[in-house]
This record gives C-alpha cells, structure tokens and sequence, in this order.
C-alpha cells in the first residue's frame, strides 16, 4: 500500500513556514503540469491563513456560489474561520485580486481519514458576496449526476508546490495548469490506493501531478460548458511519480452541495 499524502498546506505548515519556499522560476520539472496559466481562471480561489504577519497560500477552491467555495474537507477540518481569508480574480496567489473574509464553513459531517479517507468535500461562505458581475470572477457550473469514467480529458489549476518532495515545497506565484485524463477506479486501486465510488482518479506521465498546495482546487472537465467534476484529495508521499491523484467526485455530492448553499442564503 502506497503511503498517502494530503495534498494540503498545512501539512507543511506544522513543520514551520521556514521550509517552505516560493519561485516564480521557470523550470522543466515543475509538478503541476509545466504549464503557467496565462488566461483568467474565475472560479480559481486561493485559501490563505496569516502566518508571522503575512499571508500564506495553503489550498485551493472554487466558487460555485455567490458567496460559496468548494474545497476539501482536510483544508478547513481544523481551521478558524477567523484565520483563513479567501482571494479570488488573480493568477498570482501573493498579488492583485480581492480579499474575503469567512463567515462560516461546513465540512461534511461523515468526513474520515481512517481506515481510508472518505467524503473529503467543505464549502465555506464568504463576506462580501464575489463580485461576480467582473469578468475575471464567476462561479463555475457543477454539472449533473452522471459519473465520469475512465480516459476523459480534465485540467486541474493550482498553486500547488513545484518540487516532488513533501519534506519542503516550492510553491509557484503564479497560477499552474495540467490537462490529462482520468483513469478507471479499478485501475487505481491496482495501483496502491483504496478509492470509492465517490471519488475519481487522474494520472499523467511521471514529473506531472497535484502536489502540496493544491488540496481543494478544482479538477475541470473543459469544453463548450466547462464544469467542475472533482476536489483535489490526496495521493502518494511523493508528487508525480507515477502514481494516480485522487479526487472527490463533485456528481456524489450534489444534494450535500445545494442544501448548505440553500440553507446558508436562507439565513
């Protein structure tokens, strides 16, 4: 069994931000994709919680409300709301953008790590509403419930760590980009994982993948409608090294994501 890894910031976090560096350098071994995103990614959200005075980037999100992000459930489980702001309308997690604060969160209420990490999905609501009239912030469609299988085209996005190592990560500024394709769950667990059908699994050639710092953000299946059909969860202790990343499934989740949408702006 491959050990797992969080693709979450915090996990960095609890060794000290002094681990943790950040480039803009180009490079040919950057992990998530080596592709710098260069077009407006609205739904694109950074989490950022302050640490020794400044903000820092941890996971990523995307809006599919007014006032809502999705993300994973390991992002925000042990975070105050008061300590996380959310940024959006930027490419570049350290500049431009607006900042919002939290109002509430709602992990899911049967999340788990153990034995196997299970519905690893949260929204949380921010204050003011996005501006969602600009042309670099929108929500992003969530699409139905039919369940995507193996060898179809996805994008993921995010500010994710740039070295394959989870003992330090070099987090890129500005926003990254892979496209590949998904594989069959059967596949995936051949390969050292133990996923549900709540989740889906994507894999690239080796030096590509989701790595520490792109938890939460979004897995896009891109066409005419482009529309949000994963989470980013976890993977393998070290990035992109030939092993799949998982993903929540978002098409299992539609009913939890409309009732607490629902009843937030029933409030």
């Amino acid at each position: 069994m491959v050990v797992l890894q969080l693709f979450c910031m915090l996990l960095i976090l609890r060794q000290g931000l002094a681990d943790v560096v950040t480039s803009t350098t180009e490079s040919p071994t950057r992990i998530n994709g080596g592709q710098r995103v260069n077009e407006t990614v609205p739904f694109q959200v950074s989490l950022q919680m302050q640490r020794r005075g400044r903000w820092q980037h941890f996971c990523g999100g995307s809006i599919v409300s007014g006032q809502h992000v999705l993300t994973a459930a390991h992002c925000m489980e042990k975070m105050k709301v008061e300590d996380v702001s959310v940024v959006v309308g930027t490419l570049n997690w350290k500049a431009g953008g607006l900042r919002h604060r939290l109002v509430t969160k709602h992990v899911h209420p049967q999340y788990s790590m153990n034995p196997r990490i299970i519905n690893d999905i949260a929204l949380v609501k921010v204050t003011p509403p996005f501006r969602l009239e600009r042309s670099d912030i929108s929500t992003i469609l969530i699409g139905g419930s039919d369940r995507i299988g193996e060898k179809v085209p996805v994008r993921l996005t995010g500010w994710g760590s740039t070295s394959p190592s989870t003992s330090s990560a070099t987090l890129p500024d500005q926003l990254q980009a892979l496209n590949y394709r998904t594989i069959s769950n059967e596949d995936c667990n051949q390969k050292g994982f133990r996923v549900t059908r709540n989740e889906i699994c994507a894999l690239a050639v080796q030096g590509q993948g989701a790595c520490v710092g792109d938890s939460g953000g979004p897995l896009i299946r891109p066409g005419k409608q482009p529309h949000l059909v994963g989470i980013v969860s976890y993977g393998s202790s070290t990035c992109a090294q030939g092993r799949p990343d998982v993903y929540t499934r978002v098409s299992s989740f539609l009913p939890y994501i409309s009732q607490v949408i629902n009843q937030d702006l029933a409030q």
